[in-house]
C-alpha cells in the first residue's frame, strides 16, 4: 500500500534556502528528505552510522560557530550603539549649559541697558522730565 504525496510550499529568502541546501548536502539527502528528517526525526536508527552523526556534530559546530559570531556581532552593535547614545547625552548637556550661558549673559545685559536708562533719566532735570527735551 502506498501512501498518496502532496506537495507542500514554502516561503524563505535566497539565503535560507541556500543554507538549507548546503545543510542537505552535508547529509547528503535531498533538500525536502532533510526538511522532512528536521521536522519529524524520521531517520530510521538502523541506516544511521557514525558518519552521519560526525557530519550532525560538524553541522552542528558550523551552527554554533555561526551563531556565536552572529552574537558577537550584535554585542558590539549594542556597545557602538551606548557608546553613540552616550555622546547625544553629552552633546544635550553641553548645549543646555551653551544656551544657560547665553541666557545669563543676555540678561546681564538688558539689566546694564536698564541701569544706564535709568541713570541718564536720573541726570536729566526738572523741566527736561516734563517737556522730554
Amino acid at each position: 500500500m502506498t501512501e498518496n504525496r502532496v506537495q507542500i510550499i514554502i516561503r524563505t529568502t535566497d539565503t535560507e534556502r541556500d543554507q538549507v541546501k548546503k545543510m542537505a548536502q552535508e547529509k547528503d539527502v535531498s533538500m525536502n528528505q532533510f526538511i522532512l528528517d528536521a521536522i519529524f526525526d524520521s531517520k530510521d536508527d538502523s541506516t544511521s552510522d557514525s558518519s552521519d552523526s560526525i557530519n550532525d556534530s560538524k553541522s552542528d559546530s558550523r551552527m554554533i560557530e555561526i551563531l556565536e559570531g552572529q552574537l558577537a556581532k550584535k554585542d558590539e552593535q549594542i556597545e557602538q550603539m551606548q557608546k553613540l547614545l552616550d555622546q547625544q547625552q553629552q552633546l544635550t548637556l553641553q548645549t543646555n549649559q551653551q544656551i544657560q550661558y547665553l541666557q545669563l549673559e543676555e540678561n546681564k545685559e538688558t539689566e546694564k541697558k536698564a541701569e544706564a536708562f535709568e541713570e541718564k533719566e536720573a541726570k536729566k532735570g526738572f523741566f527736561s522730565r516734563w517737556f522730554g527735551s
